[in-house]
């Protein structure tokens, strides 16, 4: 599994002799990926002129000591200029996996341009990525072995990202990747023992719509999300069903990655706070009932930059 995969690798960092290197997928996934969709592409902003502000906290494989939890706050906006076509977000990353700790600050930049009946937004994303280990909490068979680190060690470089997203009506599709800097993070510089951990480039494609119903309270919206570091691939198919009435909204739904897990999902928007819970029941290896909780938190209003006057602020009907 790509977890298991994650753990292996950045455990093999400091297992490995003097001047070791590997390669290792950073990347968490989120169950709501739909609600999180500039942590994986900078060009999913500016669908409106709204402040969105996003939570996610991941905690995977329960019932595993030192299972990984991620967490990812995130706000993203309408810049006052260009009559609307510039947008700007920020985000945090914070993850740990058994000793190690992920980090990214995220800045994203994107321009919107008109294409037919739609519209595209071109993004770029630049942002500082930390990893760190901790090696005091390291239980290994020999005492002051000189293989394993006995404290902290940290390294930080720059990371690079891009992605674009095409808008026409009720859909959408986009495309996006992380880390196109290859980011070399080096350990243990300052103590005469390098380390090395190469971060490997992630590709995404994403794509979903809204398809009204008969019953105008009533809607469905089919979502996916493929990643890839050309060396594992994971597809995440997803449909939710929505009740929504006048500002109060009320939707189920579930995800299926196949080879990987089976999710289900509740969660509801009262005027401009949207919250959602999800479980993924893993369908092989680590087992159904280690299964992983997504908890997220979405704020969203009017933010009239580009009127006269003070900021107006209204209630939002819509996701």
């Amino acid at each position: 599994m790509n977890m298991m995969k994650r753990i292996v690798s950045v455990t093999m960092l400091f297992c490995l002799a003097i001047c070791p290197s590997t390669y290792s997928q950073t990347d968490a996934h989120f169950t709501h990926f739909s609600e999180v969709e500039n942590f994986y592409n900078p060009a999913a902003m500016n669908r409106d002129s709204k402040l969105n502000v996003v939570g996610s906290l991941a905690m995977q494989m329960r019932g595993y000591t030192n299972a990984p939890v991620s967490m990812f706050i995130g706000a993203n906006t309408a810049l006052p200029f260009g009559k609307q076509r510039n947008a700007f977000g920020v985000g945090l990353f914070n993850e740990t996996i058994g000793l190690f700790t992920n980090r990214r600050l995220l800045f994203d930049y994107a321009y919107k341009i008109g294409i037919g009946k739609g519209w595209m937004n071109i993004g770029v994303q630049g942002g500082v990525m930390s990893e760190e280990f901790n090696g005091g909490k390291l239980k290994a068979e020999t005492q002051n072995d000189p293989a394993f680190p006995a404290g902290q060690e940290r390294g930080t470089v720059g990371d690079l990202g891009a992605g674009v997203l095409y808008v026409r009506g009720d859909w959408y599709l986009g495309a996006s990747a992380q880390h196109l800097n290859f980011p070399h993070v080096e350990f243990g510089k300052d103590k005469g023992k390098t380390a090395y951990m190469d971060i490997k480039p992630t590709l995404y494609l994403n794509g979903g719509c809204n398809i009204g119903l008969r019953n105008p309270l009533l809607s469905v919206q089919p979502c996916f999300l493929v990643e890839s570091d050309l060396d594992f691939t994971r597809v995440d198919l997803s449909v939710r069903g929505s009740y929504q009435y006048d500002a109060t909204l009320i939707y189920l739904g579930a995800t299926y990655s196949p080879g990987i897990s089976f999710t289900t999902m509740v969660g509801g928007k009262l005027r401009d706070v949207l919250i959602g819970y999800a479980y993924e029941f893993y369908t092989s290896g680590v087992g159904a009932l280690n299964g992983s909780h997504d908890l997220m938190v979405k704020w969203q209003t009017d933010v009239d930059f580009f009127k006269k006057g003070k900021n107006v602020h209204k209630s939002v009907r819509y996701l």
